[in-house]
């Protein structure tokens, strides 16, 4: 009396959730650490509530946040593919196995497994903006490098002095190529065209920060303070210091799960920054020739997007 029978069909089930638990748990062990960490990054960012795990509720939230709206049962549906104990949620460990197994999946054509293809592209767009803010930072460490001696005797901010015409000239020159720059690099990544932004991206910028430095530059007195930051550092040797937007820093390697193709990509980036600085120099004085300066299109919308949604939440309307 009092024993509990288990059907024959429910103990194969467990035996092959045990066997696929262990071969995942094995796969698990080739990851990397470093894609390991951005794993475990994501499950922290889809885990709203801080439980631990994450239920119907957090995963719909997070869609909505991405401008992927869910069709009704969808979510449920994502959730429970993925959930091996039954507790309508999903676990770190249950996290781990289901990006064990989609990346699998995906080797082999497939689509996925349960949200694994969302969590892709949180962790991707998290990578992306911080590749589009390293392509930005190159941008200004490389036409600050090129122009500081125009700069040479710019006095210190707390003199009084006057603008000499050339410093604006070349600022103008400055805001021509970064709104080139900007417009490559994110076509390059697949996140902008022009005046629209991937909700994503813009999400992961704004809380980042990421592209506030390279922004502010696009304004004359914070483009001057940098130029002065060059000047110092040419008269002293000092390495260039600068608290709100970081220094150059060597390309990254773009991700990637096999690193031939991630060391291809590598030398095709490495190549086409090359060219695409060329080109910007020479199509902005193209266009200043024929008197048809270069608009900062991108670079205004980009600000005034960061700024509106900024707002929003400072007054509760996200």
């Amino acid at each position: 009396a009092g024993r509990q029978c288990t059907s024959p069909t429910a103990l194969r089930r467990a035996a092959m959730l045990s066997a696929r638990r262990d071969a995942l748990g094995l796969a698990k062990e080739h990851v990397s650490q470093d894609i390991r960490m951005k794993w475990k990054s994501a499950f922290a960012a889809f885990d709203l509530k801080h439980t631990g795990v994450i239920g119907a509720e957090e995963l719909a939230s997070v869609m909505r946040s991405m401008k992927m709206i869910p069709k009704p049962g969808e979510v449920e549906a994502m959730i429970a593919s993925v959930d091996h104990d039954g507790d309508s949620a999903v676990s770190y460990e249950e996290f781990e196995m289901m990006m064990v197994s989609g990346g699998r999946q995906k080797s082999h054509g497939g689509l996925g497994v349960g949200f694994s293809h969302i969590v892709e592209r949180h962790i991707k767009m998290h990578d992306v903006a911080k590749l589009v803010s390293c392509e930005c930072t190159s941008f200004v460490d490389s036409f600050c490098r090129e122009h500081v001696a125009e700069y040479m005797d710019l006095p210190h901010p707390d003199e009084k002095f006057e603008h000499k015409p050339a410093w604006y000239d070349t600022y103008k020159k400055f805001c021509e190529e970064a709104e080139l720059t900007m417009q490559n690099v994110l076509v390059l990544w697949g996140v902008a065209a022009q005046k629209n932004f991937d909700a994503d991206f813009l999400e992961n910028v704004e809380d980042s920060n990421l592209l506030d430095g390279f922004l502010k530059l696009t304004d004359y007195e914070p483009f001057l303070a940098r130029m002065r930051a060059y000047v110092q550092s040419q008269q002293t040797g000092m390495p260039v210091m600068d608290g709100d937007m970081p220094m150059h820093l060597p390309r990254p390697m773009t991700p990637h799960s096999c690193q031939k193709t991630q060391q291809r990509l590598s030398e095709l980036d490495q190549e086409l920054a090359s060219l695409d600085s060329r080109r910007n120099k020479l199509l902005a004085e193209r266009r200043r020739l024929i008197g048809c300066e270069v608009e900062p299109i991108t670079t205004s919308c980009l600000k005034h997007e960061l700024e509106a949604r900024r707002w929003k939440e400072d007054v509760g309307l996200d």
